[in-house]
């Protein structure tokens, strides 16, 4: 839905900073699905229980991270220096264990890296890559969730039109139909109007009337 698993990382939480937060990476086992889910890990793959805690600490840094700096530039403005240096200080200490694999050879993390790893890295290519100037937030004010525009004229708006997008078309539509609706007959306000209207007369029908 975002366009990169990085922003997918972000969008993981709902209504940030509200009573009605909903966050889907609540504990270790949920970012194990999740990350299976997604395709950054093998669906087998477990981290041994003394490091669960670790692991669901540096997510959810590395996502507060990428929530930082993605809203920042999707609203025209440089990132953060701190979140920055979380992102890089995540990628750099995935490499610690790393090792070349397979044919092509490509770089092979090891440990709770293979999932904090590929995150890492794919948010540093988001923030150095060219399609930086794409990245907008949903203009939903109860989503804000990050997403990269590819349409042709760079005009979404939403992180998905099938939700958000209906959403505010539905509000609109409403808001449009209270406008447009006539008072009913039975309306007070509408009836004293009516009432007002039959009892004024202009100057010039009094006159007249005075003169018969």
């Amino acid at each position: 839905m975002a366009g990169d698993i990085a922003l997918d990382l972000a969008n993981t939480i709902h209504r940030r900073g509200t009573p009605c937060v909903v966050d889907h990476l609540g504990d270790a086992d949920a970012i194990l699905r999740w990350a299976a889910a997604a395709g950054v890990v093998d669906p087998g793959f477990s981290v041994a229980p003394l490091k669960r805690q670790a692991l669901l600490a540096t997510v959810h840094r590395l996502r507060g991270a990428v929530i930082s700096a993605g809203t920042a530039i999707a609203d025209g403005n440089p990132p953060p220096a701190p979140a920055l240096d979380a992102i890089r200080e995540i990628a750099a200490r995935s490499l610690a264990g790393a090792t070349l694999e397979g044919s092509p050879a490509r770089l092979g993390f090891i440990g709770a890296d293979r999932l904090l790893g590929p995150l890492a890295w794919a948010a540093l290519d988001l923030l150095r890559g060219d399609e930086l100037g794409r990245l907008k937030r949903c203009e939903a004010e109860d989503c804000r969730w990050l997403f990269l525009d590819r349409s042709r004229n760079g005009s979404r708006r939403w992180c998905d039109t099938a939700t958000c997008g209906a959403a505010h078309a539905k509000r609109a539509n409403a808001d449009d139909a209270l406008v447009q609706t006539p008072p009913e007959a039975g309306d007070a306000t509408h009836q004293e109007r009516a009432a007002d209207t039959g009892r004024w007369q202009p100057r010039w029908s009094r006159a007249a009337r005075k003169r018969r």
